[in-house]
């Protein structure tokens, strides 16, 4: 007589995703040792006030397992000039790197690496009236993700076989991509007499839409240009907003994709070609674009036959879903003691940290946070300048249930509005940070890959035509029905048991009481 399970032969149906396996980090020093040549046109060096250290990105690009970055270090020095009264200037030096390096074997997500960064340390001083010696080193952060297709089964028949099937939802990266443009603007010039300090400015993202193979993209540069009136000594901010739009070619992107946007202003020229003609204003920025597409799997994550023994193999694998999609300004209030009360404050720029994760005090709970540093430019009353610095921390209001193992923060942070005052003896500023993207949560999900029907179970003729069994609350039915070899509906119908609408019986969980099980379930 042929068996059972020979008559039912078990057929299975797989499917493939891609699992998130972590990501690939890397420390890269880029140390600075050059000099600035202050020009003629230029007063002469009397005191370094400050010097800073900034990464400007140019090329970007994870490809064929290998990570390719490239920009300079904008070497930026403010300094007292030697003129009567107090008088400050900027001058800067771009000191160029280029990173390439071959990934370890594995599968990474192409386009851009994530990258953030730190000063390790920066010594500036002036060797001549005319020449600054800059030595320094800036950390750069890369991390890079890693996935790998994962086959897994979606689908048993046959074998008398009872599936516990388990919808996925999660989210994939489906582009990743840097790009730089140009922005041009009219501008005023400052005055006769006054002296351009610095021409900077953030992007604001704003909508975006997807189509197929295309993402336009819209937003505010949000630009500030920095001068010193003559015969003053008090800073002066000129704002603007320019709105800008692109569309940018992605061949890998679809309808229903979401995109993250972020950016920055790499550099600003202003021009007057001829006096009649209004300045022009021309700025160079760079557009960070991801776009992640929802997948939804079906898979099978426990069975059993009813009428034979089932060896399973299972395996763990990750999935990407969004926590939250941030984009939110922050108001930030600093302030200090002066370092001397006679001082008074000419002016204020902030540098900003990336946007990190931490625990907050509450389990399982956590919170996006960084540090900024407030550097105030001071003059005392014999008009020597001074830059007092203050670090500050920051962190967004809302909390996010998560573990920072499992997140991954996709964020960008920039500084929107400054403004700086003295109350008293105290230093105060006040400014807005934008911080926008994506904050993702890694979710384990466990599926069978792998099924083989065994050994026949013995029949059951001589023995007890019902059972009892003692449910805990909470017991799975699937799993009681399993003990017995009998179907989890079957064994929900025996009972009375009520499926909620949009369960399958396999679902169900009991309460704490005594369930019969028909011997011929």
């Amino acid at each position: 007589m042929q068996s059972k399970a020979a008559n039912q032969p078990l057929t299975i149906e797989t499917g493939q995703a891609l699992a998130n396996t972590g990501r690939w980090e890397t420390r890269q020093e880029l140390p600075v040792e050059t000099e600035i040549l202050i020009p003629d046109y230029l007063p002469a060096v009397f005191k370094i006030v400050k010097c800073l250290l900034e990464p400007v990105i140019m090329q970007n690009s994870v490809a064929d397992r290998r990570w390719q970055c490239s920009g300079y270090l904008r070497c930026t020095v403010y300094y007292q000039s030697d003129e009567a009264g107090t008088r400050l200037y900027r001058t800067e030096q771009k000191y160029a790197f280029e990173k390439t390096i071959d990934l370890p074997e594995g599968n990474y997500l192409p386009g851009a690496a994530r990258l953030w960064g730190e000063l390790e340390y920066c010594n500036c001083r002036s060797v001549s009236e005319h020449r600054i010696d800059i030595r320094g080193a800036y950390t750069l952060n890369a991390a890079i993700g890693m996935v790998e297709p994962v086959e897994f089964i979606t689908n048993l028949t046959g074998c008398s076989v009872e599936q516990w099937s388990q919808q996925l939802n999660g989210i994939i990266c489906a582009a990743c991509e840097e790009r730089t443009f140009t922005a041009e603007t009219p501008f005023p010039l400052p005055g006769e007499g006054e002296t351009v300090l610095d021409i900077t400015g953030s992007f604001l993202p704003g909508t975006s839409s997807v189509h197929t193979g295309q993402l336009d993209a819209a937003g505010t540069l949000a630009m500030q240009l920095c001068s010193r009136a003559a015969g003053t000594e008090q800073l002066t901010i000129q704002t603007k907003d320019v709105p800008v739009t692109q569309t940018l070619d992605l061949p890998n992107a679809a309808e229903g994709d979401s995109a993250v946007l972020w950016g920055e202003v790499l550099a600003c020229t202003l021009t007057a070609t001829k006096q009649e003609e209004e300045p022009l204003l021309s700025i160079t920025w760079k557009l960070h674009a991801e776009l992640w597409r929802p997948t939804v799997y079906m898979a099978v994550s426990d069975a059993y036959s009813t009428i034979c023994n089932m060896t399973l193999e299972k395996r763990t694998f990750n999935q990407f879903m969004p926590l939250a999609s941030v984009d939110t300004t922050i108001p930030v209030m600093i302030e200090d003691d002066l370092p001397d009360a006679n001082v008074s404050i000419l002016g204020c720029f902030v540098t900003i940290g990336a946007p990190q994760l931490t625990a907050a005090e509450k389990g399982d709970v956590i919170q996006v946070a960084g540090r900024g540093t407030a550097h105030l430019i001071c003059a005392d009353d014999r008009g020597e300048l001074t830059c007092y610095d203050k670090i500050f921390p920051w962190a967004l209001a809302e909390t996010f249930h998560g573990s920072i193992g499992q997140s991954i923060p996709h964020l960008h942070a920039a500084v929107r509005h400054i403004a700086s005052s003295r109350a008293g003896s105290k230093a105060r500023v006040e400014l807005e940070l934008q911080v926008s993207g994506i904050l993702l949560q890694g979710i384990p999900h466990e599926v069978v890959f792998s099924a083989t029907p065994g050994e026949e179970y013995p029949d059951s003729k001589d023995g007890p035509a019902l059972y009892l069994y003692y449910a805990q609350k909470g017991e799975a039915i699937f799993d009681i029905a399993r003990r017995y070899h009998a179907r989890a509906s079957d064994l929900a119908t025996a009972n009375h048991l009520t499926i909620p609408e949009g369960q399958s019986a396999q679902e169900l969980t009991a309460d704490a009481t005594c369930l019969l099980i028909p011997a011929a379930l």
